[in-house]
């Protein structure tokens, strides 16, 4: 993932002013404007010039962190649930290196009604359903860092 840096003086979180020319018309910025930058720290340089030569110039540091949304982590993909509708078991998947903690299942009305270690988990995990009620239940299986919620059908 990358970003991209805006035009500081377009957006108006730079401005320059000048006692002699109004306004500044020489503007610049180091990086430019649309560059793509990857995570880590970035000094950025804001120029301004007027019409007679006399420059002014101040920087920043710039960090840029890859921060996931809640739609945009990769435990959401890595985890299936099959079969789904469910009749007496319920096989949990991680298709990943991500390390599992835990699966909870909620009813409907967000009442707890199983917790399911998945630490040491090697690719599957094979769940009993078969004392559950027919109806749709929400489980949320969740790693140190991220948590990802699957709804689940028990026939």
């Amino acid at each position: 993932m990358f970003y991209t840096v805006p035009d500081y003086f377009a957006t108006g979180e730079a401005t320059a002013t000048d006692n002699c020319t109004d306004p500044v018309t020489i503007t610049t910025q180091d990086p430019a404007a649309g560059t793509q930058l990857a995570d880590g720290v970035y000094t950025v340089t804001l120029t301004a010039e007027d019409e007679y030569g006399n420059v002014a110039t101040c920087t920043f540091e710039l960090t840029v962190e890859t921060v996931l949304g809640v739609n945009d982590t990769s435990l959401d993909n890595a985890i299936v649930m099959y079969p789904n509708p469910a009749r007496d078991i319920l096989t949990i998947s991680n298709t990943s290196n991500i390390v599992l903690e835990k699966a909870t299942i909620y009813d409907i009305n967000g009442k707890r009604i199983n917790t399911i270690d998945l630490r040491g988990m090697q690719g599957e995990k094979v769940i009993d359903v078969s004392a559950l009620a027919s109806g749709v239940y929400v489980v949320e299986i969740a790693s140190e860092q991220a948590s990802v919620v699957k709804r689940l059908i028990k026939e």
